[in-house]
């Protein structure tokens, strides 16, 4: 089945990777606010069309459930988790930093058991398989080899209702920030994860996270030698929201900056 979930899945994200393309900086892009700071565009709800009913046709058995309120949530062992558009604040502002991000978890065996993350404006596919490595358009990737926080290079988020909540991030940030080399804000939960996964950072730390965001690259930075809990490091749930994503070297110091 895994083999089968793989080859479809690289096929129906790269497809669905195209049309993000047709959308980007393109004069017809529709956008409308679900609030002040979380958008959704025209080509975030053809993207994930495209990718449910592919899914529908082909596995007609397991459990989709994507960002934009697509679902077929009576099914079997296999739960797709599908973020058409990571990333809509940076591609309705025509930054080239999105993807979309397709996540496979098995309920028998309780662990995520397949990733996919396309970014279709570097054309880098990020794929894995539990068990298998994780690979960047077919080449093998690892996490980086830093050993000391203070020369790690991180990455963050904060949530949409930053202002609304105290638990936004802030107090996490301000630990962190002083010790480490940088911190990068990409806006792209998904494609941090897999730069994780393929050394480029050393670091992730999100809170207020949804499945769709987190699932696929947690088990690409997993398989790419990373260790992906929670901040408590907890074993990581894609229905938890939060994720701490490390090269694993930097882990437990990460986690000692993140009890605030």
């Amino acid at each position: 089945m895994l083999s089968h979930i793989d080859a479809f899945a690289r096929g129906i994200i790269r497809d669905a990777g195209a049309v993000l393309l047709r959308g980007f900086r393109a004069p017809d892009l529709v956008v409308e606010y679900k609030s002040r700071t979380d958008l959704v565009t025209n080509i975030d709800r053809e993207s994930e069309r495209l990718i449910f009913d592919a899914l529908r046709r082909e596995f007609p058995g397991h459990v989709i459930i994507a960002e934009e309120g697509s679902r077929a949530e009576e099914g079997d062992d296999y739960v797709w988790y599908v973020d058409p558009l990571d990333g809509t604040n940076n591609f309705a502002h025509g930054i080239a930093c999105f993807c979309v991000s397709i996540g496979v978890y098995s309920r028998r065996e309780g662990r995520m058991a397949a990733g996919f993350v396309y970014d279709p404006f570097h054309d880098e596919l990020f794929h894995a398989l539990h068990g298998s490595g994780s690979f960047l358009n077919g080449a093998p990737i690892r996490v980086s080899t830093t050993d000391a926080v203070d020369i790690s290079i991180v990455a963050t988020g904060f949530p949409y209702n930053k202002k609304e909540t105290e638990n936004n991030n802030s107090r996490e940030f301000c630990s962190v920030m002083p010790e480490v080399q940088g911190v990068r804000r990409f806006g792209s939960a998904a494609l941090d994860l897999c730069s994780v996964a393929c050394g480029r950072i050393d670091g992730y730390w999100e809170r207020q996270l949804k499945p769709w965001d987190c699932a696929a690259g947690a088990i690409i930075a997993e398989e790419a030698g990373g260790r992906v809990t929670r901040y408590d490091g907890s074993n990581f749930d894609p229905e938890y929201p939060e994720v701490l994503a490390t090269n694993g070297r930097i882990h437990e110091r990460m986690m000692a900056l993140l009890r605030v």
